[in-house]
């Protein structure tokens, strides 16, 4: 029996769209200690966390209840301001940054053009139905949901190739020292208490990578007993509960 539960719960996490396999090399959620060897690491569990949170919207799309519906429509954007918050971070510090150092990243910022109309197709319909300009609808959603999760998920595993500890030793370790405060400071000044960091907590498999993500523990604590009341009703649609374990929707 915990054999067909396994199962059945990764094949709620881990489909339609497949996550990452993590990288061989050591990966301990410490990317400052050594940029290069983590960074790849470290960006194919931050994509696994968007993967595994499209395929919690595209399971959960047909369940939802009338009542849980506002619920899930604001999950849903939430994880779409994950990926804009993701993806605008890149643009803003990394592709420059590793352009800057000679190492290519042509290919990842057209990949990011791929997918622009059709996520704004789809956040554009569920900030409708969350004004209630239109009905819910679930094979809509799903249709909107694969136009752009389609090639975004190709994009979110092509881009690990491009930053390898021997792609990224390409770089002037300053360059990567460099990248790495700028990314933290940007990513203190979005804060997200109550929303970015919950999300992050209950889309992320800790058997992948147990040490991330990498904060301080009273502040997982406070996320997991505190800020994640603010939106509690969002989580119940989220690939894992607060503790870790797969969740399954139940109306």
């Amino acid at each position: 029996m915990a054999t067909s539960a396994s199962n059945h719960s990764s094949e709620l996490t881990d489909a339609p769209w497949s996550p990452i396999t993590l990288p061989s090399y050591p990966f301990l959620g410490k990317i400052n200690e050594d940029p290069a060897a983590h960074l790849a690491g470290e960006m194919s569990v931050v994509h696994n966390v968007i993967i595994r949170s499209l395929n919690a919207i595209w399971h959960n799309a047909t369940l939802v209840s009338a009542k849980d519906t506002p619920a899930f429509v604001s999950y849903a954007l939430l994880v779409l301001t994950a990926i804009h918050s993701h993806h605008n971070t890149e643009d803003k510090l990394m592709f420059p940054a590793f352009s800057g150092a000679g190492i290519n990243m042509e290919e990842n910022i057209e990949q990011h053009k791929a997918f622009h109309d059709g996520m704004e197709a789809f956040e554009k319909y569920l900030e409708q139905v969350k004004r209630r300009e239109l009905l819910y609808d679930a094979v809509k959603t799903r249709e909107l949901l694969k136009a752009f999760a389609d090639p975004l998920v190709h994009h979110l595993h092509e881009e690990i190739s491009t930053i390898t500890p021997e792609i990224m030793q390409r770089a002037d370790r300053n360059v990567l020292d460099q990248f790495v405060k700028d990314l933290e400071a940007h990513l203190k000044e979005e804060g997200g208490l109550t929303t970015s960091i919950p999300f992050i907590l209950t889309a992320h498999k800790t058997q992948d990578a147990p040490l991330w993500p990498p904060l301080p523990p009273v502040l997982k604590w406070l996320t997991k007993n505190v800020f994640s009341r603010v939106n509690a009703s969002y989580w119940k649609f989220a690939p894992f509960t607060q503790s870790g374990e797969p969740r399954v929707y139940e109306p």
